[in-house]
């Protein structure tokens, strides 16, 4: 871990409130666990999970492990990590909300929020079902577990706890409790639930966020495959909600996301998951039921797609008769030839009569004008105020002006030389 990935760690370790999770498969520097350190005497949870390479190494290292063994005592949960060879290198999840990891380039942090669809995978490189790394007879620990993590607001929820080794034991909001129990809360709004076990000098802590939602929702999208594009289109619901229309034998796609669900049914296909898709063929019409269930409630959403024998898109092509394209041929030399003779068979000479008007009127007109260009007397103008003429006269008066300088003399002679 370089310097810069050290200093960005640390700032967002100060940063902090609640709660920070670290998944790292490189060695943690003694300034990072220092920083950690703080964080726990802040009273902010943290859980570290260093893989197999990160703790051999750390492992060799005696003053590293000292120093690693010691945020125990302070409160922090240090796991070895079941993800194995991961292509994240460092992870930080910070409060519950916010997961910063390593880029592949490793130049620096990208960041993905709780709404990101990527949260969720890098989510999973924060779980352990191990008990924690070199844990002594007499260490602190703590099993805290709520009956789910996303509640309905106003909705009664179970935690649970246990601890061993501990002479005290306290929950945010709640105040101090046995060693171990359960309880009953109704939420609000979202919250974060934090235990702290203490004996002596010795603490642990465990932080858990709790969602609360209004509803739940059964969100679908039903597609067909377009013939032309090869890519499925969304398809538009008749007047009634959840009924579709389709030709037989086109490849339909059903998409299906139920967030927070605790089961999912969707009928007749017997998937389970929250979300998903499946292709099928309109070989005839089906009913879709999507059933799911969160926190006791249940909601349906079923799906008529009919399925008609006629198709929808039918491709048709224009045959064309070869003759009638030769018909349509033009010689160009076969019109020009029809209007010529049209022109001299004609009877008509109104139009040959039109263009000798015109061409008299065009002589007549050149004629005035190379009159008036003659009384104008042109060329006597052009003899008095020719280029060449204007030139030389210029000439002379730089030449007077200029005649004790005999270089710029040369000068004028030489241009006039030039453009000549």
């Amino acid at each position: 871990m370089n310097t810069d990935q050290t200093l960005f760690l640390k700032k967002r370790f100060g940063e902090a409130r609640h709660k920070i999770s670290l998944y790292s498969e490189e060695v943690l520097s003694a300034d990072l666990l220092e920083v950690l350190g703080k964080c726990l005497r802040r009273e902010i949870a943290c859980d570290i999970f260093v893989s197999k390479r990160g703790l051999e190494k750390m492992e060799s290292d005696a003053f590293l492990l000292i120093n690693l063994l010691k945020l125990r005592k302070l409160g922090a949960s240090i796991y070895l990590s079941e993800n194995g060879k991961s292509s994240c290198k460092i992870l930080c999840f910070k409060d519950h909300e916010i997961i910063y990891t390593l880029t592949e380039g490793h130049e620096g942090f990208a960041v993905f929020y709780s709404r990101d669809k990527e949260f969720d995978d890098y989510l999973n490189h924060f779980t352990s079902m191990e008990p924690e790394y070199r844990l002594e007879s007499d260490d602190i620990t703590i099993e805290f577990l709520i009956e789910s993590n996303t509640v309905y607001e106003r909705t009664a929820t179970k935690i649970f706890w246990e601890v061993t080794n501990a002479t005290h034991v306290t929950i945010d909001g709640i105040g101090e409790v046995a060693y171990s129990g359960q309880k009953t809360i109704t939420f609000l709004n979202d919250t974060i639930l934090k235990l702290k076990a203490t004996h002596g000098n010795q603490k642990k802590l465990k932080a858990y966020k709790v969602k609360t939602i209004s509803e739940f929702k059964i969100r679908y999208e039903v597609q067909f495959r377009n013939p032309s594009s090869n890519e499925f289109v969304t398809m538009d619901e008749s007047q009634y909600k959840g009924v579709f229309g389709i030709a037989k034998g086109y490849d339909v796609r059903l998409t299906w996301e139920v967030a927070h669900a605790d089961s999912v049914n969707v009928k007749p296909f017997g998937f389970y998951k929250n979300q998903g898709s499946h292709i099928f063929s309109s070989d005839g019409s089906i009913e879709i039921n999507i059933e799911a269930k969160f926190r006791g409630k249940s909601k349906n959403q079923k799906i008529l797609i009919y399925s008609f024998p006629i198709p929808v898109f039918e491709r048709k092509f224009i045959n064309l008769n070869p003759n009638i394209l030769k018909s349509l041929e033009i010689n160009i030399d076969d019109v020009r030839n029809k209007a010529l003779h049209y022109l001299k068979g004609s009877d008509n000479n109104q139009f040959r009569d039109y263009m000798d008007e015109m061409d008299n009127k065009y002589r007549s007109l050149k004629s005035t004008l190379l009159q008036k260009m003659e009384g104008a007397d042109f060329n006597q103008f052009y003899e008095q105020h020719s280029i060449p003429k204007l030139f030389k006269k210029r000439k002379s008066v730089l030449l007077n002006y200029f005649k004790s300088d005999p270089k710029i003399g040369d000068s004028i002679e030489s241009t006039q030389d030039y453009y000549e």
